[in-house]
C-alpha cells in the first residue's frame, strides 16, 4: 500500500514546488503507515499541514448557493452569458472561477490565476471537485510584464501577496497582453483581486484596455485611486458594487476605510448598462422598533416583509465599536440566507451596511444581524432601508449555472 501512495506521488510531480509537496507527503505517509494500529497522530512538519490540506475553505456545491462576496457574484451574474471568454484574476478558492465556468458553459473559456503557492492546490482541489471542465488555471502573478519573478507574503487568512522580500519559492510574471497575444482568447468580463497588484496587472494590458474592452470588477482601496485613474482615462465609468454609487473620486465611497468591488464599464457601454442607472426607490423605512433583539444583541426584522422579485439594497443603520466579537449580517429570504457579511462590529458598521439582494421571485425577506461570538454593549441598531433598483428589472438571470 506504502509503495502505491508514494509511485503515485512521484508519478504526480512536474514542478519544483509539487516535489517540495510530495516529499513532505510522503514523510507524513510512511509515520503514518508505521504507527501502532488505533494510535492517534498528527501532522510533525507545519509546512505539510499548511500545503497538504487541500479541503481547506472547501466552496459549497455548484448546485448550491455560495455567499462568498455576494457583490460580486452578482456582477459575475449580469455579465457573464453562455460562450463567453472570462477571466478570474486571484482566483483564490476557485469560488469565481466555478460561478464563470457554469454561466458560460461548454461553449465558454474560463481561465484562472492564481499566484499564491500556499493557495493554488486548494484553487485546483476545488475546481476539479466542481467539474470546471472549461476552466484552465495558471500558477502566474499577473504583472506589468512577463518573465519576471515575485515573491508572496502569506496573508492572515486566504489573502496572500506580492511583496519584496518575502521568502517561499518564487512565483513567475505574466502580462495579460502577453497572455491574450499567445491564446487568442480575448475576454469580455474580468473579475480582479490580487491583493494590491492590480495596477502593475493593469499596466501589463494596455492592448485588452484599448481594443478589447472589457467589464472589470475589481477590488480598490478608496485611498489608492490609480487604478481609477488608469482606467477612467481610458473611457471607463466606475460604479460601487456594495452601494451601486458612482465613483469620481475616492469620497464617494459609502465606506472610507478598506477595500471596495468596483464596476469599471468602458463608457459607450454604460447606456446600456443598469449600473450606470441613477433611479433608486424607497420601498420601506424600517425603524429599530420593528427588529427584535437577542440576548447578545442582536437584530432581526419581526415580521418578514414581502417583496416582489427584483433587486434591492437594504442600507442598515447601526453603529458599533466591538472589535473582539464575530458576527454574521445580511438578509434572509424565505428563510434562506440570500446575503451575508461575515466580520467584527465595528467593521461591519464602517464598512458594510449596503447589503445588495437579487430576488428572482418574490420573496419575504429578514434583514438580520447575529452574533456568533462575544457580544457588544456599543451596538446601537437604529434599523434599516429597503430600496428598489429599478433598472435590473430587464436584467435576465443566467438561462443555466
Amino acid at each position: 500500500m506504502r509503495q502505491t501512495i508514494l509511485s503515485f506521488l512521484r508519478r504526480a510531480t512536474g514542478t519544483a514546488q509539487l516535489r517540495q509537496q510530495v516529499v513532505l507527503l510522503e514523510e507524513e505517509v510512511a509515520r503514518l503507515l508505521q504507527a501502532p494500529r488505533g494510535q492517534a497522530t498528527s501532522p510533525s512538519n507545519p509546512a505539510l499541514e499548511r500545503l497538504a490540506r487541500h479541503a481547506d475553505f472547501p466552496l459549497q456545491a455548484w448546485w448550491e448557493r455560495s455567499l462568498w462576496e455576494p457583490v460580486v457574484q452578482l456582477a459575475v451574474r449580469d455579465h457573464v452569458r453562455p460562450g463567453d471568454i472570462a477571466f478570474d484574476v486571484g482566483a483564490n478558492a476557485g469560488a469565481f472561477a466555478m460561478q464563470m465556468s457554469r454561466q458560460a458553459g461548454p461553449r465558454g473559456t474560463i481561465c484562472a490565476f492564481e499566484a499564491s503557492p500556499r493557495i493554488i492546490g486548494r484553487t485546483q482541489h476545488n475546481l476539479l471537485q466542481a467539474a470546471c471542465h472549461n476552466v484552465t488555471l495558471y500558477h502566474r502573478a499577473i504583472w506589468h510584464r512577463s518573465g519576471d519573478f515575485v515573491h508572496i507574503a502569506e496573508g492572515s487568512h486566504l489573502n496572500d501577496r506580492v511583496e519584496s522580500g518575502a521568502g517561499g519559492i518564487p512565483v513567475p510574471t505574466l502580462a495579460l497582453d502577453d497572455f491574450i497575444a499567445a491564446t487568442g482568447l480575448m475576454p469580455s468580463f474580468i473579475k480582479m483581486d490580487i491583493e494590491g497588484a492590480e495596477l502593475d496587472a493593469l499596466r501589463g494590458s494596455p492592448r485588452l484596455i484599448a481594443e478589447g474592452r472589457p467589464i472589470m470588477a475589481l477590488e480598490q482601496a478608496p485611498d489608492d485611486m490609480r487604478c481609477h485613474e488608469l482606467l477612467t482615462a481610458a473611457g471607463y465609468l466606475a460604479v460601487d458594487l456594495g452601494s451601486y454609487k458612482r465613483i469620481t473620486r475616492g469620497e464617494d465611497f459609502a465606506n472610507p476605510t478598506g477595500v471596495n468591488n468596483v464596476l469599471f464599464v468602458p463608457e459607450e457601454q454604460t447606456a446600456a448598462s443598469p449600473y450606470f442607472d441613477s433611479r433608486q426607490e424607497l420601498v420601506a423605512k424600517l425603524e429599530a422598533g420593528a427588529f427584535t433583539r437577542d440576548a447578545a444583541g442582536g437584530a432581526r426584522l419581526a415580521q418578514p416583509m414581502e417583496l416582489p422579485a427584483g433587486r434591492y439594497l437594504v442600507r442598515a443603520d447601526f453603529s458599533a465599536q466591538g472589535r473582539d466579537n464575530e458576527v454574521y449580517a445580511g438578509v434572509d429570504a424565505d428563510g434562506e440566507t440570500v446575503f451575508r457579511y461575515h466580520t467584527f462590529t465595528a467593521f461591519m458598521a464602517e464598512c458594510y451596511r449596503d447589503w445588495v439582494v437579487q430576488l428572482d421571485r418574490p420573496g419575504r425577506i429578514e434583514p438580520f444581524l447575529r452574533f456568533l461570538n462575544g457580544r457588544d454593549a456599543t451596538l446601537d441598531w437604529r434599523g434599516a432601508e429597503v430600496i428598489r433598483l429599478p433598472a435590473f428589472d430587464s436584467v435576465a438571470p443566467p438561462l443555466v449555472f
